[in-house]
């Protein structure tokens, strides 16, 4: 069940020649979904709503003015998975990279333990432990990075296009994962892609365009229009779009967003 407390604020945001006069609340336990074109200010976004880009009285935590948080503290409540070309990591395992988050945190050596097993086994790297995550492939990279986020159970985890060069089935169980946290733990998650299928499954959908917010509401209510969608550079996804031509025809009379279940119910 959904909090109904309000986590994130963002009031009048406006940044350089990047974001302008952006607003939106964010529910505590919501799954918020961020999408547009390569140049419409998501990551800016991330950055700004993370606190890794200073801004002032514009956005809100837990109802304090983000500037006004110790970062000690506020890094202790959010968890950040950003995706640079460099990925340098401080240690030559991954095990000592995740256990010197958790070594700063007051928990009992036990509890770490404990924390440190189900991360590492809830994210399939536990036979990559004592590898160097300097080199380990890109998807296997942030797998790390996002054990480094949310290894302290934090409360808001925000995610920049972190899936976007991942195989179909790599971004499969990536979103299983993201969508484990937030309805098991309760994890706000607030995610940016540059794909639209990866927005259905969330809670609210902001389509930006040029730094604005053009669209936002449920995605699935604001996917139908390709023409809107195509006026802004994006593509429908096609589990949707195949589901609107078929109901067009009366073919089916549900949404169907995953191709064996559309097969199924082709077949009855």
């Amino acid at each position: 069940m959904k909090k109904s407390n309000l986590i994130l604020s963002v009031k009048n945001l406006s940044y350089k020649k990047i974001l302008k006069d952006v607003s939106f609340d964010v529910k505590e336990g919501n799954f918020i979904s961020i999408s547009g074109s390569n140049i419409c200010g998501k990551t800016t976004l991330i950055k700004i709503l993370s606190g890794l880009i200073q801004t002032e009285n514009m956005v809100y935590f837990n109802g304090k003015e983000l500037e006004s948080i110790n970062k000690t503290d506020l890094f202790s409540q959010i968890g950040i998975v950003l995706i640079n070309d460099k990925f340098n990591f401080l240690f030559d395992n991954i095990k000592d990279e995740v256990m010197f988050v958790l070594n700063n945190l007051n928990m009992s050596d036990e509890e770490r333990k404990d924390q440190y097993d189900f991360i590492i086994k809830l994210l399939g790297l536990t036979k990559y432990q004592k590898f160097n995550p300097n080199y380990l492939n890109r998807s296997e990279k942030i797998l790390v990075l996002l054990a480094l986020a949310v290894v302290h159970k934090p409360k808001l985890l925000f995610l920049d296009d972190a899936s976007n060069m991942m195989s179909k089935e790599e971004r499969k169980k990536f979103l299983e994962i993201l969508h484990f946290f937030n309805k098991e733990f309760g994890t706000t998650i607030i995610m940016s892609t540059s794909k639209l299928d990866e927005t259905l499954d969330t809670d609210y959908l902001y389509l930006f365009d040029e730094g604005t917010i053009a669209l936002s509401g449920k995605p699935l209510d604001i996917l139908k229009d390709d023409n809107v969608i195509n006026k802004l550079g994006l593509n429908m996804p096609f589990m949707l779009d195949l589901s609107i031509k078929l109901k067009d025809y009366d073919l089916i009379k549900e949404t169907v967003l995953d191709m064996e279940g559309m097969v199924d119910l082709l077949w009855k």
